[in-house]
């Protein structure tokens, strides 16, 4: 059995993906609301994971380049070479720490576009925000705080089974704890550790300075893990939750659902 095309008419007559049809209006047959087919996003997922992991690791590193600045400013205050020394380390671990970031960063949000396509065939109800805030509520300066929460929760809420592929507004479903810790860990985090780079560009860093910054890196890394712990378990829970779910468009979520993985995998 094989499911619309990406571009074929639509064979279901039913508005496309965000359209309102005032009442009384006639419809216009519209392509369906998708450019592909469901897709199983496991191993993107996994690999979102396994960068997570490492942008944690790097965390930790950051953390104990401060700690080590610290330590070598309070033994050494007059050594210009172990400073330099000290200096260097706490700069290559800040860099490896920002490209594991950046990868992780990357990973995770191609996957959540894919898994949003899904979500979107799933249930017809609408997100509070459009498809292309999965990219920008993070690069948002002040909506990057609450944004990308909602982007999850509407892709968590159209993505269990219990929902109802029908359902007129993904705002109504209630939240998970899962997303809510998920979320306040990882800006916690955020903030901390801007709070530290910066404090460490304010001039020649005196060594209660330096203390002040190492402690606050240390706090973000523990924000950081319990975030990073938490988003894998989110990823294979959104992920368990498709897979579970019939791969069966709203638009025909009345008739005879298709077989699992269906057409165009």
């Amino acid at each position: 059995m094989t499911g619309p095309s990406a571009y074929e008419p639509n064979p279901y007559d039913v508005p496309a993906y965000g359209e309102r049809v005032p009442a009384g209006a006639q419809r216009v047959p519209q392509p369906p609301p998708m450019d592909r087919w469901f897709t199983s996003e496991q191993a993107m997922g996994l690999s979102a994971s396994i960068l997570i992991g490492v942008d944690t690791v790097a965390s930790w590193a950051s953390a104990w380049a401060d700690w080590n600045s610290y330590a070598v400013l309070k033994a050494y205050p007059g050594d210009e070479a172990k400073l330099a020394e000290a200096d260097l380390i706490s700069g290559s671990t800040g860099i490896v720490s920002a490209l594991a970031l950046f990868a992780a960063a990357v990973v995770f949000i191609v996957w959540l576009w894919r898994v949003r396509w899904n979500a979107e065939m799933f249930c017809r109800g609408e997100h509070r925000l459009t498809r292309g805030w999965v990219l920008g509520s993070w690069i948002c300066p002040v909506v990057n705080l609450w944004y990308p929460k909602w982007v999850v929760d509407d892709i968590v809420a159209a993505s269990d089974p219990r929902t109802s592929p029908h359902t007129v507004s993904l705002r109504t479903v209630p939240g998970t704890r899962l997303v809510w810790a998920w979320w306040i860990t990882w800006v916690v985090g955020l903030v901390l550790g801007n709070v530290a780079q910066r404090s460490t560009l304010d001039g020649v860093p005196q060594l209660g300075e330096v203390r002040t910054n190492a402690v606050l890196s240390s706090i973000s890394a523990v924000a950081t893990t319990a975030a990073a712990v938490l988003a894998m378990m989110l990823i294979k829970r959104i992920n368990d939750l498709q897979i579970s779910r019939p791969w069966t468009p709203w638009w025909a979520a009345d008739q005879a659902p298709p077989p699992f993985g269906a057409p165009g995998r």
